[in-house]
């Protein structure tokens, strides 16, 4: 059966943040071959092409998106001997709890992150010390411009902080990666899961109206960042100096931007890197906030932060 395309489909409730206008055309897709349909529709109609998995980490304009959005619609999860090989549209924490009955750990951290398995790849995703990077193994790529599959090697993702090779290149459309993990005691891996949920949890916005992370933390190893002098003039930085990068959160709090709102969107008071949408509100809202966290950290500290979360139609 052809692959239904819709039209002038909502894409608010798509996502997690419950903002967003119509789509002009709307896909969902179960396989590859039906994503390559769908591909060839917007070739053919000469439309540009935005593949959405769980929308965990995307603020889509208020007009919405002039093209097909392709949402990868669910997906398996097989065990693969000490690995799993996971479709693009599965979820990262069914993918934990696949790992899991399987006795298979090196996963369990993911168990908090709210996307899919292409999303996460795509964007590196990680929480707790742990990134996509250190569990991937290969990852099946489409080219929508060669119309061919092919594999490419951890090696070749060209992984960094949450940043890879797919970001460089939006026509390659991840189909499914391939984690490699390790042997492990069922029990253990069951409490290591359960003790990064409730710390999850406790620490930050899960299960509200969100994206995730609004801002990149701020990497040391950053070009424009000069470490010794922000230590000189910011004692409170000192927590940080052994640590990769300045938590985002951190700054945004210190700049006394907890609970700062515009409309129907407020910084969180648990986690000042998570933007809540209480109800009815707009993408200009969403980057009208995201432009005072800026400029007041920016003011405080002669930092710029950047965006982790995607746009779509913006």
């Amino acid at each position: 059966m052809p692959i239904k395309i819709q039209e002038n489909v909502a894409l608010a409730p798509y996502t997690i943040y419950k903002i967003g206008g119509p789509a002009k055309f709307f896909a969902e897709v179960r396989s590859s071959e039906e994503l390559k349909e769908a591909l060839k529709f917007a070739a053919e109609k000469n439309l540009p092409f935005f593949v959405l998995g769980a929308g965990s980490n995307v603020l889509v304009s208020d007009k919405g998106f002039d093209g097909l959005v392709i949402r990868m619609a669910g997906g398996e999860v097989k065990v693969d001997g000490d690995g799993l090989i996971v479709d693009a549209g599965a979820m990262m924490a069914q993918a934990v709890l696949k790992s899991a009955q399987a006795g298979l750990t090196g996963f369990e951290w993911a168990i908090g992150v709210p996307g899919t398995i292409g999303g996460s790849v795509r964007g590196n995703a990680g929480c707790f010390g742990s990134e996509m990077k250190d569990v991937v193994e290969s990852v099946e790529v489409f080219d929508s411009k060669k119309a061919t599959s092919y594999k490419l090697q951890a090696t070749s993702c060209e992984f960094n902080y949450r940043d890879s090779v797919f970001k460089k290149h939006p026509e390659w459309i991840i189909l499914s990666a391939t984690l490699k993990l390790k042997k492990g005691d069922p029990k253990v891996i069951q409490g290591n899961i359960k003790k990064i949920t409730v710390e999850r949890t406790t620490k930050q916005d899960i299960g509200t109206r969100s994206c995730g992370c609004i801002f990149k933390n701020v990497s040391w190893s950053r070009k424009d960042i000069a470490k010794e002098k922000l230590l000189d003039r910011f004692p409170a930085l000192a927590q940080f100096k052994d640590q990769a990068s300045i938590p985002a959160s951190f700054l945004i709090d210190s700049a006394g931007l907890k609970d700062r709102r515009v409309g129907h969107v407020f910084i969180s008071p648990k986690h000042a890197n998570y933007f809540v949408n209480e109800g009815g509100a707009t993408a200009e809202e969403v980057l009208m906030l995201i432009a005072i966290a800026k400029d007041t950290v920016r003011r405080k500290y002669g930092i710029s932060l950047e965006e982790e979360i995607q746009y779509l139609g913006l």
